[in-house]
């Protein structure tokens, strides 16, 4: 099978294949149903499913491209900062409100951003798990940055987390999120009851912080 979902069971009757703002497929399934035949199902749709991540992926590329060139804006943290390319051979740098970056890596600057939101996310994370998982007694997990698609993070069945560098453009608040997200997911591996009531113990307002992720996912990324 070539295409990851997500399969969420229930008491239900049929079987449904959705796909969310972030190109997840999501897969609900009565719960009785065995594997085989949820994977007979997929497979007859699969046409269906690539078509519309396609459309998806497409629509991003137009979005998100970016020119890597001087006033263009890029996210940190929730806020919004310029690029500013100088003559000088500088690396990538925050300051003064303004992201500068020499001329002669502008044209690696993709992968230099990338390779800049990856330190400064595990920086934080690094201090916002052990703020969180003090709080709520918790034993802290190991975790990476790494490259996840159109998922935020995931976990490991080692106990391990990890966390889609893109991540740092957003808010600290959903930073937070998707850190306790993860963390319930150590716990309870998929969207379960269990899970949901799990989560919103860690975290009474998610729902404010799914619903911002499901507006401006979209957005992060360069």
């Amino acid at each position: 099978m070539l295409i990851d979902y997500e399969l969420i069971r229930s008491d239900r009757k049929s079987i449904t294949i959705t796909i969310d703002r972030d190109s997840k497929v999501i897969v609900n399934a009565p719960e009785n149903l065995n594997e085989e035949e949820i994977e007979k199902y997929i497979y007859k749709k699969r046409l269906w499913i690539w078509e519309k991540l396609a459309i998806k992926k497409s629509a991003n590329e137009d979005i998100f491209e970016k020119k890597f060139v001087s006033g263009e804006s890029f996210s940190y943290l929730g806020r919004n900062y310029r690029l500013q390319i100088i003559e000088e051979n500088d690396d990538l740098k925050l300051k003064s409100g303004w992201f500068i970056l020499g001329k002669r890596k502008q044209s690696k600057a993709k992968e230099i951003f990338k390779d800049w939101y990856s330190i400064h996310l595990k920086n934080k994370i690094e201090e916002r798990l052990e703020l969180i998982c003090n709080e709520k007694r918790i034993e802290k997990p190991t975790f990476r940055i790494m490259e996840l698609g159109f998922r935020w993070g995931s976990c490991t069945k080692e106990g391990s987390l990890n966390f889609n560098w893109k991540i740092a453009m957003a808010p600290l608040s959903i930073i937070d999120y998707v850190i306790v997200h993860e963390i319930v997911h150590l716990k309870e591996h998929t969207h379960n009851e269990k899970f949901w009531k799990e989560l919103s113990k860690l975290m009474p307002n998610y729902l404010e912080k799914k619903e911002w992720l499901r507006l401006n996912g979209h957005k992060l990324d360069i």
